[in-house]
């Protein structure tokens, strides 16, 4: 151990951050000696020893008073790696959640960015705060509360109205950060997503959707909600968001199996993509599928054979309802119809 507490205090770049890393994972043993170096003249030496320190997590908590004070330093990446530390190893949120929060108010992104993190490692205990930052003036000081809450998750429940507020903001970056963190509060926020996609404003309605599509597949359950919108125009691109994120997720099912009734085409046919990709799991949707097949669009009817092909179930009904398509006036409806009955074993 005392050659790698040595190494945090030469000038190799890559040996010091493998030395911290190392330290990191020895735990308890590695605190005293690393906390040593708190004290040290050279920036990057207390740089990588608060990196250590925060690698060791809770059993480095007895030198929460001075990584409290390196918040102090007159070096901005020393500052920043002392809020992550801060937030890493157990501090008494009492103690570290002020200063943390005026951290949020500098100039220095990376300052901002470990002090609204480290306000959501602190979960629960932290969210008052945060929720606080959402209210401020500065832009910058919001997305990094609304980073921080997005930490937090479930535990940020009480931030919603808050959140809700800054996903309609007319700053692009801070509305997509809030409605991720919302995305992570996760059952909590989903009436506040819904009311902002029944939002008067349309430019706010698709907005959010275009956020809950970058998100990417988490924010399925709120995508799948959104296929009831009142709004056909954000059904529209709730269906199509869930073809384009390629969700499997048998849990969209029972939505996306109420969607094959929507009266809007280009919803049923997302819907329909949608349905093919989690087929296996599909057999429920096998009624609302077959009353696809009175569809008077000949594209629609193929489409949902198509999808029906791929459903791995034999059944009486698919077979008296398909067998009347094999005189379909469309060629491609005929032949597909006549793929069905033959896993059928018709």
């Amino acid at each position: 151990m005392p050659g790698l507490v040595k190494i945090l205090q030469e000038t190799d770049e890559e040996l010091r951050l493998s030395a911290a890393l190392a330290l990191g994972k020895m735990g308890k043993d590695a605190v005293a000696p690393v906390a040593k170096l708190l004290a040290g003249k050279d920036v990057d030496t207390r740089y990588y020893a608060l990196s250590a320190l925060g690698w060791i997590g809770p059993d480095a908590k007895s030198t929460a008073a001075d990584v409290l004070q390196a918040l102090n330093d007159k070096n901005d990446g020393v500052r920043a790696k002392a809020a992550f530390a801060l937030g890493r190893i157990g501090a008494d949120p009492k103690q570290a959640i002020k200063p943390l929060l005026k951290m949020l108010t500098e100039n220095n992104d990376a300052v901002r960015a470990a002090a609204g993190e480290a306000l959501g490692n602190f979960k629960a205990a932290g969210v008052p705060s945060l929720i606080e930052a959402l209210k401020d003036d500065s832009v910058p000081m919001k997305i990094e509360a609304a980073r921080g809450l997005a930490l937090v998750g479930p535990d940020a429940k009480e931030a919603v109205l808050a959140l809700k507020f800054a996903a309609t903001d007319t700053h692009d970056g801070l509305a997509e950060e809030a409605v991720r963190a919302l995305v992570k509060i996760g059952p909590a926020a989903l009436t506040t997503m819904r009311e902002m996609l029944a939002d008067d404003n349309a430019k706010t309605r698709m907005r959010t959707l275009g956020n809950l599509e970058k998100i990417g597949s988490t924010t399925t359950p709120f995508l799948a909600d959104a296929l009831t919108a009142k709004t056909v125009e954000v059904r529209r691109a709730a269906a199509r968001s869930i073809v384009v994120l390629n969700v499997r997720d048998e849990a969209t099912l029972p939505a996306l199996t109420q969607a094959l009734r929507d009266p809007d085409r280009e919803v049923r046919t997302h819907v329909l993509h949608a349905v093919h990709r989690v087929a296996f799991a599909a057999q429920k949707a096998i009624p609302n599928l077959l009353a696809n097949l009175t569809d008077k669009d000949a594209a629609m009817r193929a489409l949902t054979l198509s999808v029906i092909r791929e459903i791995p179930i034999e059944s009486a009904e698919i077979v008296r309802v398909v067998t009347p398509l094999l005189e379909d006036p469309d060629e491609n409806v005929r032949k597909l119809a006549k793929e069905v009955l033959a896993f059928q074993g018709k």
